[in-house]
């Protein structure tokens, strides 16, 4: 316990740590002192060599830390006290050293060159004493201390050259040394003691850890310099040439060795054999290496990978003992990189990739069996008497094995011939009748196979034909199988067959037993793959999962709880399956949830199931699910029949995230926000506690005026106070002087074209919403003439392909062209003097927005009309706002007149900004929806214009001497086109923003 708390107290207070919460109430955090911090450093060597084992693995653990954190600049003593460990006579002495270098050394496995400098210091003073050791150790007789030593020393020298090669590896007799050692490590025979253990202790013995990294070495090897031409110039190079030309092909013979071994029955652990298998598979593609092995390739493949490719004892013994353990070590990934099995198929895979010869030999091999099998079985139906017993197990088993290597062969057989068109006829011959297979793992098979080729052409020429659908009415009877594999591996071909169909429906009516089957093995294994599957349903059958959408919402929101928690349990390993089945638990949630977007009671039900895993997702535990968290909430808050309370109550745990970590999720916090100020804006305006108003400007003042947060990152921010503008018009009067304070302030500083745009439209919004207020603010910030000079530039300002630079999307020109509009009719009083004398180029600003608007709408139909069409040619005829369609020269001549009566006005203003911008241009989402939505700007223009005509003659008439003869003919158009419209019934209205 005084080990253990001592460990936990050097990770909490060694170093001051970043993430400490140093917020107001907060204690500060407690920093060993650096007193206290020498006294660890000159007495935990020491400690670690003398105490027993299970005290010096938390020990290690503080030697570490402090080794990470303090060496070599606090600690230069270090290197000098571990080469006395190491050379001393007393072997615990020696023990203690291998262990503490190999903690240095591990500190920088996977460090850049620089980094590792101080490592060449550790490795020339240690690896010729460490060398040394390794020669004793393998003269030494073998026991598990001496077994254990060499594990230090590999491990050691794996950490040191992991990610380089050291210097003094070069010399000629350190080379030497080290690469003989490793093949007389390799080479060694397992002792008769270890040999004599229980077959469960076997594979743990400390002989067979060290020869696994022994192993994990001599593959590293290969692996980066089998090939010195790949090796980078300089050491790595010279150490390639070297290893290629003197020792590469004496160590796979030595490997060749093993296999043969194998072969011949000796027994290996379950993770060598893996190792040894990797190490062929590389072998195939090095042309010496595949050279030298010549024509033992195919006995490699036939006589060693095929045998542990079939069904065995362990697989036996875990499918009747333990299934749901079955079930996972099939399905795990970090099982397969380990599993001799997946690496036997691999080498498979590799070497019949190789050449066409291996191919054909090998499926030969495998047609015997399933030809042999196939023999036995139809003497069985021959035979009543033998029809009970069958085919035998060790037939059974080889079947298993061939299967699996039509299977993992897959890639290849779907695309030569002539195995791409026997496919289908070997599946209904060889495949079919394992489906009825006494043997529980053949029909598993079976069903994998199945899945694995469905996407193949069936004897009847079709994949959608009777044949196909066989295959797919066996797998689904699968389901119901009295074996727990055979189900689970149901669920998972299963979504293979719906992948591949276009048309579900003649599915459908089996949908309620396909759905309880999923149910309840997902309610008896955690298998990720079955929530994959119920993704694919939800997706392929959208609205008919309505019926059962709360009890699949329960039972994903089940299985999300039960992936988190085994997710945190193993927050610091290497195996992410729980990570990934969480988040895939999530993208099922959100699909279903879109499915029922159309059934607003039935979103209501389904909040009741998923507000607890928003409530507690919704902060720094949900982080690696943000995005997800936050799309169901935004499905949520649109498709519910209303904002609940609880829901409402999700606000505070949004603005903590914001404020605190959550700025790069900016454009995903947009979206629910959006909904809660659309879709109830009277809480939004009237809640005193929280108060929402402030809330939200907080937020978005924290994201444009805090440091380090990108320009793009912050663009959704802004537009949240268009949001706020547009929905509650006329009732945030308070709120548009810091509005426009806060997005004037960060335009002075902003340099991406997005950001800019999107803060002038803010000023845009708030001249729609009040003109007089918002140009009274700008007055009070001092800002007016040098605003609206920059935004008529900005407006005119094209790319050299005669787009506009500015205000691209359709939504832009329009929110702009309402805010220039709304200062037409603003009275004198209330109208700065820059303003009042600068309206001939409002009024031209307003009419080049809307001519190129008119244009954009024009392609987008267009596009619309020909989609599919390669014909990308720009169509003007239907850019102009002419009474007569068909004098389309006149009008054209009218939109010209009017750009250049523009012009003439503004200055051109198209080379202001030099270079075309390499931001992506946005294009008009068609599913969101403004309050704008049902004002056409086009009417809007006109009704300013008319207006003015009939209550201030005098302004209307010198916006009209300002214009010449082409703006006032253009002009004359886009008012007939105006009434035009307005003769039109008016659209349906929009709702909110929302998703």
């Amino acid at each position: 316990m005084a080990a253990i708390t001592f460990k936990n107290l050097v990770k909490r207070s060694w170093e001051k740590s970043e993430s400490h919460e140093s917020g107001a109430g907060a204690a500060p955090q407690f920093v060993i002192p650096d007193a206290d911090k020498e006294v660890v450093r000159g007495n935990i060597l020491e400690a670690l060599i003398r105490a027993p084992h299970s005290i010096q693995s938390q020990l290690s653990e503080v030697f570490k830390m402090a080794v990470y954190a303090d060496y070599p600049e606090r600690w230069p003593g270090l290197m000098e006290a571990l080469y006395g460990n190491l050379s001393a006579q007393d072997q615990v002495r020696v023990h203690g050293g291998l262990l503490a270098l190999r903690l240095l050394a591990r500190k920088y496995e996977f460090r850049d060159e620089e980094e590792r400098a101080p490592l060449d210091g550790v490795i020339a003073t240690s690896f010729p004493l460490l060398l040394h050791i390794f020669r004793q150790l393998l003269a030494a007789p073998p026991s598990p201390q001496v077994s254990g030593y060499i594990k230090l020393v590999c491990k050691t020298f794996w950490s040191a050259t992991y990610m380089g090669v050291p210097a003094t590896l070069l010399e000629r007799e350190t080379f030497a040394g080290w690469m003989g050692a490793l093949h007389t490590a390799l080479t060694q025979p397992e002792p008769p003691e270890v040999a004599a253990l229980d077959s469960d202790e076997r594979p743990a013995a400390p002989w067979w850890k060290a020869k696994k990294w022994v192993l994990h070495i001599t593959y590293r090897l290969f692996n980066r310099y089998g090939q010195p031409k790949h090796c980078r110039e300089g050491t790595e190079r010279k150490f390639g040439d070297l290893y290629a030309s003197e020792c590469m092909l004496h160590f796979l013979d030595a490997h060749l060795g093993l296999m043969s071994a194998l072969a011949a029955g000796a027994y290996f652990s379950p993770r060598t054999t893996n190792m040894l298998f990797q190490y062929m598979s590389h072998a195939v593609n090095i042309p010496a290496a595949y050279k030298r092995v010549g024509a033992a390739w195919d006995g490699l493949l036939h006589n060693v990978a095929f045998p542990l490719m079939a069904f065995n004892d362990e697989d036996d013994r875990l499918w009747a003992e333990d299934p749901q353990e079955y079930i996972r070590k099939g399905y795990d990934i970090l099982e397969d990189m380990y599993s001799p099995k997946t690496a036997a198929a691999n080498f498979a895979h590799d070497l019949c990739s190789k050449k066409r010869s291996h191919l054909d030999a090998f499926m030969a091999l495998v047609a015997q069996v399933l030809q042999a099998f196939a023999r036995a079985n139809a003497a069985a139906a021959a035979d009543p008497a033998a029809a009970a017993a069958g085919p035998s197990a060790a037939d059974a088993r080889r079947v298993d094995g061939a299967l699996l290597a039509v299977g993992c062969l897959a890639p290849l057989l779907k695309h030569k011939k002539p195995y791409k068109e026997q496919l289908g006829p070997i599946m209904a011959t060889y495949v079919m009748p394992c489906f009825a297979s006494r043997h529980g793992h053949l029909r598993s098979k079976a069903v994998w196979v199945s899945g694995v080729f469905c996407d193949t052409a069936f004897p009847d020429g079709t994949n959608r034909g009777p044949t196909y659908m066989a295959f797919f009415e066996a797998v689904v009877r699968c389901l119901g199988d009295p074996e727990l594999p055979v189900r689970v591996d149901a669920v998972v071909s299963l979504r293979h067959f719906l992948e591949e169909m276009e048309d579900v429906e003649p599915v459908a009516p089996a949908l309620p037993a396909l759905l309880n089957s999923i149910f309840g093995l997902m309610n008896q294994v955690d298998n990720e793959d079955l929530v994959f599957t119920l993704e694919v349903l939800v997706d392929k059958f959208g609205e008919q999962i309505g019926p059962y959408a709360v009890q699949m919402a329960q039972q994903l929101a089940g299985a999300f709880w039960k992936y988190a928690a085994a997710a945190d349990e193993d927050a610091e390993g290497d195996d992410d399956t729980a990570g990934i089945a969480a988040f895939g638990c999530m993208r099922a949630l959100n699909t279903l949830l879109e499915s029922c977007s159309e059934a607003p009671a039935l979103v209501g039900a389904l909040e009741e199931v998923l507000y607890p895993l928003l409530h507690r997702m919704l902060s720094t535990e949900g982080q690696d699910i943000f995005e997800e968290v936050l799309e169901m909430l935004s499905y949520l808050t649109y498709y519910g029949p209303s904002i609940s309370e609880r829901l409402w109550g999700l606000w505070p745990q949004i603005e903590a995230a914001v404020n605190e970590w959550a700025v790069d999720y900016w454009e995903n916090i947009l979206v629910p926000l959006d909904n809660f100020i659309s879709r109830d804006t009277e809480r939004f305006l009237t809640c005193a506690q929280p108060d929402y108003r402030a809330s939200l400007f907080g937020m978005v003042r924290g994201a444009l005026t805090g440091e380090g947060y990108g320009e793009r990152d912050v663009v959704p921010a802004a537009k949240l106070l268009e949001v706020v503008l547009q929905n509650c018009r006329g009732r945030v009067d308070e709120w548009v002087g810091p509005y426009l304070q806060l997005a004037l302030g960060k335009l002075n500083t902003a340099t991406n074209r997005t950001l800019k745009d999107t803060l002038v439209l803010v000023v845009a919004n708030a001249l729609y919403y009040n003109a007089p207020l918002a140009l009274s603010a700008l007055a009070a910030l001092g800002v007016t003439g040098q605003f609206f000079g920059a935004w008529f530039t900005a407006i005119f300002a094209v790319k050299k392909s005669g787009k506009p630079r500015h205000f691209r999307r359709q939504h832009d020109k329009k929110v702009a062209a309402l805010g220039l509009t709304s200062l037409l009719a603003v009275p004198d009083e209330a109208l700065p003097a820059e303003v009042r004398a600068g309206l001939p180029q409002v009024q031209a600003g307003v009419m080049r927005l809307l001519i190129a608007l008119k244009e954009q709408q024009a392609e987008a139909e267009e596009l619309a009309k020909h989609a599919g069409s390669d014909d990308d040619e720009e169509d003007d005829d239907d850019a102009d706002f002419g009474e007569d369609d068909d004098d389309e020269e006149e009008d054209e001549e009218a939109t010209k007149a009017l750009r250049r009566g523009a012009r003439a006005l503004l200055g051109e203003g198209s080379d202001d900004e030099g270079g075309e911008e390499s931001d992506d241009e946005f294009t008009d989402d068609e599913e969101v929806h403004t309050p704008i939505d049902p004002v056409d700007p086009y009417v809007f223009f006109a009704d300013a214009l008319a207006g003015l005509q009939a209550h201030m003659p005098a302004r209307h008439a010198a916006l009209l001497a300002a214009c010449d003869a082409n703006t006032q003919a253009a002009l004359g158009g886009m008012m007939a086109y105006a009434a035009e419209l307005k003769s039109k019934p008016p659209a349906a209205a929009a709702g909110g923003e929302g998703k």
